[in-house]
Formats: C-alpha cells, structure tokens, sequence
C-alpha cells in the first residue's frame, strides 16, 4: 500500500529561517534528520538537502542558500534531544563535512531493527513495510539533490523520510524498552561514531584493502606509506581515492617498487603526466620505507583462517544462529563476522573474550560463547 505525506512540508532557505526553527527545535525530545547528497566525482559528499521532522511537520533546509548553519550545528550537538537516523555512516560523512560535527544521541532505526529482530542491515523501505505494511518510493535515491528548483518528486520523497523515520523511531524505542535493550542500541550508536573518527585517520587508510595480509613486512610498509599518501591526495584533490591511484596499484609498487620515474610509467595509472606531477613524491615514499629498520617494521598481517578453523567457524556460527533465533536478534549482530574470526585466532585456554564481545554482548552471551569456543577447540 502506498502512502502520502501526512504532514506538511516546510522549506528553509536563509538563515534567518533556519535560527527561529532552531530556537523552536530546542524543546523537542525527538528530531528525525536525514540527508541528500552528491558523490560520484569527489571523495567528500556534497551536501544537497537536509531534512528534520519534528513528529509534527517536516523541514527541507537548503545547504545551497544557507551559510550559518550554527543553529543547526547546536541543536545535532543537544544531549538532551535523540536524533533519529536510518543507516546513518553516510549521513554522519555529510553533517561532518557541512557542520563540522556529528550529531549526538543518536538512534539508529537499521540498528534498533536488528537487534529487535526485524533482520539485519534493512533498508528504510523494507523496515517500512515491515512495520506498517507501506511502500515507500525509492526512485529518487540518485537524482540530483544539487538542482534548483528541486522536482515534486524529490521534495514529496525527501519529506517522506523523515516523517516516518519519527514513526519507525517511536515504534522501535518502545519495543527496545520493553526488551530492556534501548541501552545496547545507544551503545551500538556510539559506537558508529568511534569508527567513523577511526576511519578518518588517513594512517589507517591502508586497512581498507583486504588483501594486504599477502605482504611482507617491508612492503607492508611501503604499502602503509602510500597508502596515507593516496588519502591525503584524494581528500586535497576532492577526487575519489581511484582518481589517484587504483588498489591493485598501491599493491604492485609495494611488492616491485620502482627506483626512477621510468621505471614508475610501467605500472597502471602513472601516465606522463601523473608521474610529473607525484612520481618524485612516490619514489622518495618508497625509499623512506626502505630505510626502516627491521625491528622497526610492523608484523606481517595474520592470514586468512586455515581449513581447519574455518570448518569450527561454521560450527560456531551454526551454534550462534540457534541462540540468536532464540533471543531474536540477527545473528550478524549479535556476534559479528570479524569478532569470530578474531576468536578463532585465539588459544584455546583464553580466559577472556575479544574486545568485540565486550559490552551488552559479554552480558547477554559471554558465557555461551566462551562455553562453545571451548568445545570446539577441545579444552
């Protein structure tokens, strides 16, 4: 069944505007925000609409027209009101990138869903049908957000949104309370917020490649080093991270590094003009590498998990998908995927779970995991 916009829509385009809403919005307990961007040929999003319900109306703020977003800033940083977000790691890139911070309090409705039982990493149309048996539209996902005037279309999806993002979050809280698990939503919430600084790092921008456990200790370094060139050149440029230098590129020059310009040509993405422009940048990072000492360079990554412990791994996760059926909650939540592996890394005589299962996941299944851990391992 499909469904209309029950509330009315509001635009804020000045500043003005935007400070007497806010001075409104600081009594509410509950706001629902969300974000409309562009990104396909820069590495930050470009901020093309900001939308707040506050359960009585709907607000599209213009990022095009506005240029003191300081009352909005004061209100995404209020303690004292829960900001409700669905999927929200690219909307915290955007408010990051347009404001300067992320919004506090926040609650998750994707999050919320799958510790609720609703099933795991939902998109807002899904949860929407799941909960109220509506269909929403998704047509305008990729439009183009940075256009004036904006099309009714875009306008009636981006106020949609919103307005039941208030009511999904008004549902799924009080479920969550009578549960007793609204606290390990907040705690899954804050801990969105600390990836996302850890992901800004541009020295942990190696981490991303998956295949960087094939490197030896010194490329390993050689690849840590390009790696935070390639991020600080990519946020510099505003050119998403291939525009700089592909992947499987950063990989081949950590393993076969080149000792002149001539010799950099020979690998994909350093044309002529690439190579006058960073070659010299390139060649002294990899030199710098070579300089380290060898106590000095970090260990090689742990392989992938041998035969032998991927076939426990199974075991494991059959036994953690009959508890999480039990407790309803998806099971790639309850425990997650690198959380496993990490523990299948583990000696059997470990006393202590991994960091990941810490928290409301000690209290709820600690013991369990451990108990089966065990079993498997034959301790």
């Amino acid at each position: 069944m499909k469904r209309f916009l029950n509330q009315e829509v509001h635009w804020i385009e000045d500043n003005a505007a935007l400070e007497k809403q806010c001075l409104k919005w600081r009594a509410s307990k509950i706001l629902s925000v969300d974000t409309e961007f562009m990104r396909s040929r820069t590495y930050f999003p470009i901020a093309g609409l900001f939308q707040v319900n506050d359960a009585q109306a709907n607000y599209l703020i213009d990022p095009t027209t506005i240029d003191d977003f300081s009352p909005l800033t004061e209100i995404l940083c209020d303690q004292n009101s829960v900001k409700v977000l669905h999927s929200c790691s690219e909307d915290l890139e955007v408010f990051h990138r347009a404001l300067g911070v992320l919004p506090e309090n926040i609650f998750d409705t994707q999050i919320a869903a799958a510790l609720l039982g609703y099933g795991f990493s939902l998109g807002f149309a899904s949860l929407s049908t799941k909960l109220f048996n509506i269909e929403l539209p998704k047509s305008e996902t990729r439009s183009n957000w940075l256009q004036r005037p904006l099309s009714e279309a875009q306008i009636h999806y981006a106020a949609l949104d919103v307005e039941y993002l208030t009511a999904m979050a008004v549902r799924l809280i009080k479920e969550a309370q009578a549960q007793n698990r609204l606290e390990w939503v907040k705690e899954e919430c804050e801990q969105l917020k600390s990836s996302f600084y850890t992901l800004q790092d541009a020295d942990q921008a190696w981490q991303r490649n998956k295949s960087a456990w094939k490197l030896k200790p010194r490329e390993l370094q050689r690849f840590i080093l390009l790696s935070r060139w390639r991020e600080d050149c990519a946020r510099d440029r505003d050119v998403p991270r291939n525009r700089v230098v592909k992947d499987h590129s950063l990989m081949a020059l950590a393993q076969n590094p080149p000792e002149t310009t001539e010799d950099l040509k020979k690998f994909e993405g350093f044309s002529e003009r690439r190579v006058r422009s960073d070659g010299e940048t390139v060649l002294n990072l990899l030199q710098e590498a070579n300089k380290v000492e060898e106590c000095d360079l970090p260990q090689r990554l742990e392989r992938p998990l041998s035969s032998s412990a991927k076939d426990k791994l199974k075991k494991l996760r059959g036994a953690i998908q009959k508890k999480a059926e039990a407790l309803n909650i998806a099971s790639e939540v309850l425990v997650k995927k690198k959380d496993l592996e990490d523990l299948m890394r583990m000696d059997a005589q470990l006393t202590t779970l991994p960091q990941g299962f810490q928290g409301w996941r000690q209290e709820l299944i600690g013991d369990f995991i451990m108990t089966e851990f065990k079993k498997l391992m034959g301790a």
